[in-house]
């Protein structure tokens, strides 16, 4: 067990910020002017029988549907049950065309540190908005394989709000979207709230030019890459499906970027920019993070919970604590240096390829292996 050096005050909004939902505009369906979802992308993990209702959320509307694949699913997986569905979709394996996208130096900062995480989440998102690009589509609805309950007005509310912002999220009412630290705070009887990400948002590919960066919150990293302050709104709803929120191999790996987006976020919160993160706004940023998670892990101690619950947390926030002590405000403040680079090169890797070549000649300019087509035929406008 991790010994913790202080005995830190009642967590406030010093130490934590419970909510950045302030920085969203709301927006209810009915006052959304719907429009056409051009694609549903899926980037997939997971056994197959998890993609069917993304499947037939495309089917409803009429989209494209790009099921990115990895560890437990495959490409030919994907296309078979498309066609069991009756869905036009294409299916791609996502290990044979890693480079089909720039060398990021985010990336490189990570490995070089010892901080890359077991996730390709990042590289099946960039991968999307590239074909997005080639192939026309000017409204995307990211869902991601663990997501239910999408209602299609809903998406197409999502897809209608892009005319006047950069990102639209999706309301979570299902299993909360928090990091492990976030959800110890909340099962300790804390307020903690959620934020929108990737695993539900639309995106306006062919009008911005920011990308997802490998790391844990690269959904609120692309929303940064959007412009300052924020034009992010949320609609209608979705629901995440169950998940362990207290695994320690989980914590370990979002440490990094949860200390990193939540410091960015601070500065939002405060009617700053993230011009500010400064290497002494992260010193102090750090600062805070690891009095929070000690003041957690001092909860923990004086709650009466039961032996595996309490176990469990000690062991999710003493993984995250370690992690906490390699990161210092150095790194912080040369990787959103570098982040900041990578949205050039990004943005200048776009500009170099054509646009708007409808999906059967993207595919080809593209050239990636391991991918499969559904027997259905696609819609001609695709």
């Amino acid at each position: 067990m991790t010994t913790f050096d202080a005995n830190p005050p009642l967590v406030d909004l010093r130490l934590h910020h419970s909510s950045h939902r302030q920085l969203l505009v709301k927006v209810p369906v009915s006052e959304a002017t719907p429009a056409r979802v051009d694609a549903v992308v899926v980037p997939a993990a997971r056994p197959v029988q998890w993609l069917q209702e993304s499947m037939e959320l495309a089917r409803e509307l009429g989209a494209a549907l790009l099921v990115l694949c990895s560890k437990g699913l495959t490409a030919a997986e994907a296309a078979s049950l498309a066609d069991e569905l009756d869905v036009p979709a294409i299916a791609v394996d996502v290990g044979h065309n890693r480079g089909s996208l720039p060398a990021f130096a985010t990336t490189r900062l990570l490995g070089q540190r010892d901080f890359m995480r077991p996730s390709d989440t990042s590289v099946k998102r960039n991968l999307a908005l590239y074909m997005a690009r080639l192939a026309g589509w000017e409204r995307v609805l990211f869902l991601d394989d663990d997501i239910t309950n999408v209602q299609p007005l809903d998406a197409c509310a999502a897809a209608g709000l892009l005319d006047d912002f950069e990102v639209v999220g999706l309301n979570n009412i299902g299993f909360p979207d928090n990091s492990v630290v976030c959800h110890v705070h909340r099962e300790l009887g804390n307020e903690q709230a959620q934020f929108v990400g990737g695993g539900g948002m639309a995106v306006a590919p062919m009008r911005n030019g920011s990308f997802f960066p490998d790391i844990f919150n690269e959904d609120w990293f692309y929303m940064l890459g959007t412009g300052e302050p924020l034009r992010v709104a949320v609609t209608g709803q979705m629901a995440q499906k169950n998940h362990d929120p207290l695994d320690a191999n989980r914590a370990r790996s979002e440490e990094l970027g949860d200390c990193l987006a939540e410091g960015l976020f601070w500065l939002l919160d405060q009617g700053l920019t993230t011009q500010s993160a400064d290497e002494a706004h992260w010193r102090e940023f750090l600062g805070r993070r690891g009095y929070f998670i000690g003041h957690l892990h001092t909860e923990v101690a004086n709650y009466e919970l039961s032996p595996d619950l309490t176990k469990r947390l000690i062991t999710s926030l003493d993984a995250a604590w370690r992690k906490w002590m390699q990161i210092t405000s150095e790194l912080c403040t040369e990787f959103v240096w570098w982040w900041r680079i990578d949205l050039e090169i990004w943005r200048s890797f776009l500009q170099k390829q054509p646009v708007g070549l409808g999906l059967a000649e993207a595919l080809e300019y593209v050239g990636w292996q391991g991918v499969v087509k559904s027997r259905i035929p696609w819609p001609t406008s695709l």
